[in-house]
């Protein structure tokens, strides 16, 4: 009884974390409101437009960047690869946001770098625009895409590739006819990856002016105070979502897969072959991370004496507050999901529902969230005390980044045998003594995983905290995105840099795990 008691406990939680996803996909039920046929008429066709090329823009700029340097990573000793197997994750330490404001400020109308080229080459470029945010995307993010094609090509092809080069395949065909096909379910799984986070953005495509469903969903509700029409736009952002997920799962279904788990032996390339690798990898870091590192450490050493140094502190605590409320909240409900997933009898369908989050945009959660808590603030039960409060911040948190931290945990327990959990049994241990006491133990270096991943992440997230925010209650975040918009790049350099740094860790952690998979 106390069992059943426990399970159904645990899928009432999962549900409850489904909800903001229920709401927007039941919001069609209702009638619209009379704005909704001027949002459907005019502005949803050119806000989907521009989504979707902006999509494809920073994908192909990804793959291009991403999928290459995996290899030459991977299959060659050149000077400094070792040094680049983790620099080249860096850029994922600058949120989209961030590297926009400063590629912003390197090559807008009045850019350095622009300035610089008009003064001396006679062009003056300028990346405000639909393309120009589609490669600073593709700049930043391609290492979602790098490092799963980097692990794949590390272990999990070396047969296939010695039996190429023993049939006379080497250099580009080698790659484009061997490595490429059989890695396009690691490399899907990380353009998916991608996909997720540009479709999240918002940050980014506001201060470019770019029209997309996202912006499109803020403008509705701030703008319109059309919270149905809002919800509608959220519509489209999951069918996107849905299109996104299907054609990721299809890609898996009809690639060829390697199991080997044997490392890929790396080649010498000649000194001239070595040096144009050494060359390419520098001008990729060079332009993801070092300028734009560059650019905000500069402008922070500039106006770090005239920075508001309270307020700079008062927002790095409540960061700090937010991240560790939000990561022990999470990886509570983790464990629970993680408890629920070894020892229940089937599959949760609740649960999965529940790690829907991490692919849904942060603004739609937002207002389901917004929607759901509504009824609650106009009853005479709780009054308005919810929306708006740090209560329902920290759901939307959980919410949104739960399937970070319970994806690191499900796939650990995976590779726990079942016969530890078998003999514990015979002997007479609950399944939750045995999780408790044996599985949970082996968790603890996934546990640390999950735990630094949902608080960068919660550090960095802009749109969810935007919107749920409580009333003057600024982040490192929100300050960054405050300064931009009233153009103040240098200002918003001080809080930038720090969320930078913050995020940085979980790379350094991230790229040891990696460099041991290929020792």
């Amino acid at each position: 009884m106390r069992a059943r008691a426990g399970r159904s406990a645990i899928s009432l939680l999962a549900i409850l974390l489904a909800g903001p996803l229920l709401v927007v996909l039941t919001s069609p039920l209702h009638t619209a409101a009379p704005e909704w046929s001027h949002v459907l008429t005019n502005l949803l066709p050119v806000q989907t437009g521009e989504t979707l090329l902006l999509l494809v823009i920073a994908l192909v700029t990804a793959l291009l960047i991403a999928v290459p340097t995996a290899w030459a990573v991977t299959m060659f000793e050149f000077p400094g690869r070792r040094v680049f197997g983790w620099a080249l994750v860096l850029p994922l330490a600058l949120p989209t946001y961030i590297a926009a404001y400063t590629w912003a400020a390197l090559l807008g109308p009045t850019g350095s770098i622009s300035i610089w080229c008009a003064e001396h080459i006679g062009l003056k470029p300028n990346v405000l625009n639909l393309g120009g945010l589609g490669i600073v995307l593709g700049l930043v993010l391609y290492p979602y895409i790098y490092l799963p094609a980097r692990a794949m090509f590390a272990r999990g092809m070396s047969v296939q590739i010695e039996a190429a080069r023993t049939l006379g395949a080497s250099g580009l065909s080698l790659f484009m006819r061997v490595a490429v096909p059989l890695a396009r379910p690691a490399i899907a799984a990380g353009a998916l990856l991608l996909s997720m986070e540009v479709l999240n953005d918002y940050g980014a495509v506001k201060y470019y002016g770019v029209r997309t469903l996202t912006t499109g969903m803020f403008r509705s509700w701030g703008g319109l105070r059309d919270l149905g029409s809002a919800l509608r736009i959220g519509i489209v952002l999951l069918v996107l979502v849905a299109v996104l997920l299907w054609i990721e799962r299809r890609s898996r279904r009809h690639a060829s897969t390697a199991t080997d788990q044997v490392p890929t032996k790396r080649s010498l390339p000649s000194a001239r072959s070595r040096w144009i690798i050494f060359a390419g990898c520098s001008c990729v870091l060079l332009v993801s991370a070092g300028l734009p590192l560059w650019k905000i450490i500069g402008d922070t050493v500039v106006v770090w004496s005239r920075n508001d140094h309270e307020a700079l502190v008062n927002a790095l605590g409540r960061t700090a507050m937010l991240a560790s409320c939000a990561t022990v909240i999470t990886l509570l409900i983790a464990t629970l999901f993680s408890f629920r997933e070894r020892h229940g009898r089937r599959s949760d369908m609740a649960i999965r529902a529940a790690n829907l989050g991490y692919a849904i945009p942060g603004a739609v959660i937002a207002l389901g969230t917004m929607v759901l808590a509504g009824p609650l603030d106009r009853s005479n039960w709780t009054g308005p005390v919810l929306i708006g409060s740090i209560g329902v911040l920290l759901y939307a948190y959980c919410v949104r980044f739960l399937a970070v931290g319970t994806q690191p945990l499900f796939g650990a327990l995976r590779s726990q045998p079942r016969t530890l959990d078998e003999a514990a049994r015979m002997l007479g241990a609950s399944n939750w003594r045995i999780f408790r006491r044996i599985n949970l133990p082996l968790l603890r270096p996934a546990v640390l995983a999950a735990a630094m991943l949902v608080a960068v992440d919660v550090i960095k997230e802009l749109p969810l905290t935007l919107i749920l925010r409580p009333f003057n209650f600024e982040t490192l975040s929100t300050s960054t995105y405050r300064f931009a918009g009233i153009e103040q790049l240098r200002e918003a350099s001080v809080p930038a840099l720090l969320i930078v740094l913050c995020a940085m860790l979980p790379l350094f952690f991230l790229e040891r795990l990696l460099g041991r998979t290929e020792r």
